[in-house]
């Protein structure tokens, strides 16, 4: 079920993005700034009341400061602090699929979001045998732009059937990286990204 931020960074209508270390020297260091602006451009085009702007300053381990989300390239078991608190999780570095934790504090008597952590998969791969190899750049994007929405508020119980929330990607892979595609639906094969109405209404419930 769709949660909401804690309310200063709700009224921002915004959410601060950083890349982790793990990004710059990977492949996926030139599609978070696409997937910021893709978001932005599904945001403006379905009003759904928030957008990213590209951070360079980290989460604060102890607490409210830095971005509030962290963008980071992942394979196998992940560690992290935010607000005092130990996480761990484990990223399957050749999946589709990405991981995104909401942390969550008690804001009067209501638990509201107070940061997010992506991971993605460093290298997610498609194909068998010889002819396995890593997914390009599009099907990247859509990648992070669902794991974006995630970080908006929305759960894995609230994934769509029909658009960028998919939550199981269908490879179509290309001749050539490039020409790789995510299939989510007959009539959503991305790039580029669709966002259903009910996707749509669910983050903007929550901002």
């Amino acid at each position: 079920m769709a949660s909401p931020w804690e309310d200063s960074i709700r009224k921002s209508k915004q959410l601060t993005i950083c890349p982790g270390a793990g990004i710059a020297n990977s492949s996926w260091a030139a599609i978070l700034p696409e997937a910021v602006k893709d978001f932005n451009a599904l945001s403006a085009a379905n009003k759904l009341g928030v957008t990213f702007v590209q951070s360079s300053t980290p989460p604060d381990p102890s607490g409210p400061a830095g971005a509030d989300v962290l963008f980071e390239a992942a394979s196998g078991t992940v560690k992290f602090v935010s607000f005092g608190t130990n996480f761990s999780l484990t990223v399957d570095g050749l999946a589709l699929i990405g991981h995104t934790r909401q942390v969550k504090t008690v804001f009067g008597t209501v638990e509201k979001i107070a940061k997010a952590f992506i991971f993605v998969p460093a290298t997610p791969q498609g194909g068998s045998g010889k002819n396995k190899r890593e997914v390009g750049p599009g099907v990247k994007l859509v990648m992070a732009v669902h794991e974006m929405i995630h970080a908006c508020g929305l759960t894995n119980a609230d994934h769509g059937t029909d658009d960028v929330f998919f939550g199981s990607p269908q490879l179509r892979m290309g001749s050539k990286a490039a020409d790789d595609k995510i299939e989510a639906s007959s009539t959503a094969i991305m790039p580029p990204t669709v966002m259903s109405a009910a996707t749509a209404k669910l983050i903007q419930s929550v901002w």
